[in-house]
């Protein structure tokens, strides 16, 4: 009887012990978030659940919104950020092959981008997810990027394009070269300017994602004569990007599975819901001789873009192979272009 009183006596001090252990150490580190509506936007609100898995990895984020995407990736490049969410376009100046992703007219369909991310997120790629002491750990789907006219008639032909002034991004050559192959104007922007100047008129043409229809306001330029042309500029993504030295060896590859595994789904339903909110009534259809037309513009934009190093030639590459796989029959699939043939 002795021997079992003890017994239970061991067992219990070592129940009580066992509850009286701190829990798990955690390492709290920052991490601020680009969203053009702040901490009530869908992009912030998309990686809370991220926030939460991070404290089963033992970290603790303080979470930060910026409206300002260049203020925070600016923040980031300090360090007074340890991780930023971005988009592609962004990140493209920190890891190359992932910001390569959201390069222009690259994929037409989520279905596209999905398998883009998928292979991103891959252990294969790992090395290519990072640079300079960078690393992207997570990449999400942020919409379709169009091309937002304030007469519809800009956009009946690439004839009708020339000479308009459009708005671009002053980080993104990729639009500005864009710009320039269509014969339009470019005139620099940021994220904060280039809705009230396509709103107040002071450019004919801006190219957005479909949540910017009312986060920036645009159907204020839009107004009655307005059109948004259903042809896909690119897939914009948000890309979650690390400066390795704050975070644990493998903490990169399993953030990417996870991201991928558990919000892309969740996010892309927020991306569709924000490319159902615009009416009916503005979207341009570009089919036919026109749709031939804006793929060759786009082809050689990416080509000239190929000649000057501005995006990695694997993603590029891949990209190519990936729209090919839906569309075997686009004349790019057998041109030299982009890397060579892929049928």
């Amino acid at each position: 009887m002795t021997s079992y009183l003890g017994a239970v006596a061991v067992g219990a001090a070592a129940l009580l012990g066992s509850a009286m252990q701190p829990a798990a150490a955690q390492e709290t580190r920052s991490l601020c978030i680009y969203d053009p509506i702040g901490a009530n936007g869908f992009i912030y609100q998309s990686f809370q659940d991220y926030v939460v898995q991070a404290r089963e990895w033992g970290i603790k984020f303080n979470t930060r919104a910026y409206t300002d995407e260049a203020v925070a990736a600016n923040d980031f490049k300090a360090g007074k950020c340890d991780m930023v969410g971005i988009t592609g376009v962004r990140a493209i100046h920190f890891v190359k092959f992932a910001g390569s992703l959201d390069m222009a007219g690259g994929l037409q369909t989520y279905d596209q981008e999905k398998t883009a991310i998928k292979v991103m997120s891959s252990p294969k790629a790992a090395d290519l997810m990072q640079s300079d002491g960078y690393e992207v750990v997570g990449v999400v789907p942020l919409g379709k990027a169009f091309l937002f006219a304030r007469d519809k008639g800009y956009l009946e032909s690439l004839d009708t394009i020339a000479g308009k002034k459009i708005a671009v991004m002053s980080y993104d050559k990729q639009a500005s070269t864009l710009a320039n192959v269509a014969g339009a104007s470019p005139v620099g922007a940021s994220i904060a300017s280039f809705g009230p100047m396509f709103n107040n008129g002071s450019v004919d043409l801006a190219y957005a994602p479909s949540f910017a229809y009312n986060a920036l306001e645009l159907y204020k330029g839009l107004g009655e004569q307005g059109g948004i042309a259903d042809f896909v500029l690119g897939m914009l993504s948000g890309q979650l990007v690390v400066h390795q030295d704050k975070f644990p060896d493998g903490f990169g590859q399993k953030s990417r599975e996870w991201v991928f595994n558990n919000m892309f789904d969740s996010t892309l339903r927020r991306v569709e819901s924000a490319d159902s909110d615009i009416p009916d009534k503005y979207w341009v259809h570009i089919s036919g001789e026109r749709d031939a037309n804006y793929r060759e513009m786009f082809r050689n934009t990416r080509q000239d873009l190929w000649d000057n190093g501005w995006y990695n030639h694997r993603m590029q590459h891949l990209l190519k192979k990936i729209r090919c796989s839906t569309d075997s029959g686009l004349a790019e699939c057998s041109q030299e272009s982009e890397g060579g043939p892929v049928n």
